[in-house]
């Protein structure tokens, strides 16, 4: 695919989305299955219920945004992405560590990048 300027920025913010979609994703579920601490199955499900809508329709619908140069509707999905994971990790309290905390933080990360460079195109 030849891309120009112009659509250099959309042509690397779909890839930079899509990837943060295909990161490997740590099962909540198998996690939870995993715990016997009541805490830590809570902490997890709240996570699970946050994750689901990120992946699967905030994403998705940023880069069916950015498709059609939406780039502000874009930007809003994928904060909404990035705030999703911050309150997943936000959950866990005092001595009890986030199990997700890798992915939290890279999918935070992703979308810092994303939206980055949604800004930039809207300035032209």
């Amino acid at each position: 695919m030849k891309t120009s300027i112009s659509s250099a920025p959309i042509f690397f913010l779909h890839a930079l989305l899509l990837l943060t979609i295909s990161l490997p994703s740590i099962q909540c579920d198998d996690l939870i299955n995993q715990t016997s601490d009541p805490q830590m199955e809570r902490a997890l499900a709240y996570c699970a219920e946050l994750h689901i809508p990120a992946i699967k329709y905030n994403l998705p619908q940023a880069i069916d945004a950015s498709s059609k140069v939406q780039l502000a509707f874009a930007s809003d999905g994928i904060s909404d992405a990035a705030k999703e994971a911050d309150a997943c990790e936000k959950n866990f309290s005092g001595s009890m560590k986030s199990p997700l905390s890798d992915r939290n933080k890279l999918l935070h990360s992703l979308s810092d990048v994303a939206v980055a460079i949604v800004k930039l195109s809207l300035k032209g």
